[in-house]
Order: structure tokens, then sequence, then C-alpha cells
């Protein structure tokens, strides 16, 4: 069966970032599953939350992510020489880049328990308001309604237990770069030992 890495945790907590470098330095493919809801529905996932709501945000958000952990990367906008990269990624192994809230539904709780190793990217609501800072907090929907960092905190007190309990693994990332990150994670999953044997 493919290898298959998904990372979980806060907005701001590096996962769309750190997806690409860990994919790279294993050889995987990479799927962000924000980008592979707005490439399947042709519009950013800013305005699929403003015009169409959270619940319909989450309804295409669990869809991707069944696509993702088992077809790997979309394949339908890829150009022939990628094409055929990504089959030999696939044949080793996916790195999913998880939305801040995939977790909010059971049926991606469930999906995630299947044998995919969970990496838990922690990040304090403080460092992660701050790397959101200026234009890119702001395009945020979930994050409008009071500060950027309040927010940040609610989020982060409803959705740690979840970010807890789906887990296998994490990594504070407050004082760490991208590449740090990546380079964490690759150390955790070339020494899990006998996690395989049970599936998660």
């Amino acid at each position: 069966m493919t290898a298959r890495i998904a990372l979980i945790g806060l907005s701001g907590a590096g996962k769309s970032t750190v997806g690409p470098l860990l994919a790279r330095r294993l050889g995987f493919g990479c799927t962000d599953l924000d980008e592979a809801i707005a490439r399947a529905e042709g519009t950013p996932v800013e305005a699929i939350l403003t015009s169409r709501g959270e619940d319909a945000f989450r309804e295409l958000e669990a869809g991707a992510l069944r696509a993702a952990l088992e077809e790997g990367t979309p394949r339908a906008a890829l150009e022939a020489d990628e094409l055929h990269a990504a089959l030999e990624e696939e044949a080793r192994g996916i790195v999913v880049a998880c939305g801040a809230g995939v977790l909010t539904r059971e049926e991606n709780r469930a999906l995630l328990r299947t044998g995919v190793y969970v990496v838990w990217l922690v990040v304090s609501p403080e460092t992660a308001a701050l790397r959101l800072e200026g234009p890119a907090a702001s395009t945020r929907p979930l994050l409008r309604g009071g500060s950027v960092a309040a927010r940040l905190r609610e989020l982060w007190e409803a959705r740690r237990a979840l970010y807890e309990e789906a887990a296998d693994a994490s990594v504070q990332t407050d004082r760490l770069t991208p590449v740090g990150v990546a380079e964490a994670i690759e150390t955790l999953w070339k020494g899990r030992g006998a996690w395989g044997s049970s599936g998660s």
C-alpha cells in the first residue's frame, strides 16, 4: 500500500509550506487540500467559504481528502512529464497538507485512522497570528470577526483535543523553519518502527 502522511494543525502552522518540502525529501507526491479544492471548483477557497458557507466547503474538503488518500496526486492538470513523475512518486507515497478544520468532520477523522501517518504541526496561536499578519489573514473568512490572534485562540481551544487524538506524532513549529519542520517529520517517519503494523 502507498505510504501516506497527513499534516494537520492550526492555520499558520505551516502545513502548506512544509508539505512540498517533506514530499521532496521523501520522494513522495504531495497534495494540498485547499489547492485541490480551488482547482477542482475553479475558484479560491476563500470565495467558496464566503459565497457557499462552511458546510458546503467541508463537504468538498471531505471529498478532496478521500481522493488524495485513495489516489495520490491529482492528475487532471498534469502535463505528460509531470504525470510520469507523479505516478512514480505515488508508488512511494503521498503527503497530504490538510486544512486546519479537516478534523471537525467524523468521516475525515475516520479516514485518517486508516493507514495514514498523521503528524500534528503544533503552533501557538500567538505565533500563528504573527505568521498570518496582513493580507494573508484577511483572505481567511474563518479568521474574521475579531483580532486574528483571538480567533486563532478560539479555534485552538475548540480543536486542540481533535488534533491530539488524531496525531501519531507531533512537531512543535514555533521555533523551527519550514525546512527544520520537514527534517523533523522525516526523522519521525523513518524512525516510526512498528507503527505500520497496527495501521495507525
